[in-house]
């Protein structure tokens, strides 16, 4: 089964990635069946601000996964978080996208619109969206 996630320092990604590897063995029949393809993405709000994934969150990552067995993927930050992850869905032909999504004020999404949205609606395949515990 192949999944596809973001991933930054926000809560939401924290969330998402817990989601996946709780739910994701089991959705596949085992362990072993789950490949993790990961979008670093920055937490930032701006579409004008640089969109890149810190390397030091790459390597805790990479060492968490590793410790958990999870075979996964890491996929450097592209221009378009969400444009990289239904791309990344294509190409990997998932079968689940997991994201995390916070709560914006209406003012925020008029002016940004919202790349989990994007996903929700583009995707080739079923996404699971879920928010922050503080949300």
């Amino acid at each position: 089964m192949n999944i596809v996630t973001a991933y930054n320092e926000r809560p939401e990604s924290r969330r998402a990635l817990d989601w996946i590897l709780t739910h994701g063995p089991q959705l596949a029949g085992s362990h072993d069946k789950v490949h993790l393809h990961i979008a670093l993405t920055s937490g930032a709000d701006s579409p004008a601000s640089p969109n890149y994934g810190s390397p030091t969150l790459a390597d805790a990552l990479t060492t968490e996964l590793a410790a958990t067995n999870t075979a996964h993927t890491i996929h450097p930050a592209g221009p378009d978080a969400a444009a990289q992850m239904l791309d990344l869905a294509e190409q990997e032909h998932a079968d689940l996208v997991v994201i995390g999504m916070r709560r914006r004020s209406a003012t925020m999404k008029l002016l940004l619109g919202s790349q989990v949205q994007r996903v929700m609606l583009d995707a080739p395949c079923p996404v699971v969206t879920l928010k922050s515990d503080s949300d």
